[in-house]
């Protein structure tokens, strides 16, 4: 076997792995977000459906390289979450944009898993 040979097989080992630890992030956050809108109810449960459903608007927006920044990468939804875990006070306050951060969150990581990261939307 070549050097050529052996380190295509460990970079798609490496793939497998890397999909594999977004997958098990990507179910825990949607674990954790179906625990807070059942925990929190009310209007947190279509916040937090719709937050699975932002990262799909890249298919409806025009395909700009903005709409890509924002939608498909992880900032956004992580400084949502970030920052309503930071506010004091009562959970009931912050519970709404929190799961919805981690909705958009868990839509993401499964989206790596898949292999569709950045992927256009068409």
């Amino acid at each position: 076997m070549t050097v050529q040979g052996s380190s295509a097989g460990t970079g798609a080992r490496a793939l497998w792995v890397a999909r594999c630890g977004w997958g098990g992030l990507g179910l825990f956050l949607l674990a954790w977000t179906v625990f807070e809108a059942v925990k929190h109810a009310g209007p947190t449960i279509p916040l937090a459906v719709a937050g699975l459903a932002v990262p799909a608007l890249s298919r409806i927006l025009p395909d700009t390289a903005v709409v890509r920044q924002v939608v498909l990468r992880a900032w956004v939804p992580l400084a949502v979450t970030v920052v309503c875990a930071a506010v004091p006070g009562p959970a009931e306050d912050t519970a709404v944009p929190f799961a919805f951060g981690l909705a958009w969150l868990a839509h993401l990581a499964l989206r790596h898993a898949a292999g569709r990261a950045g992927a256009g939307s068409r």
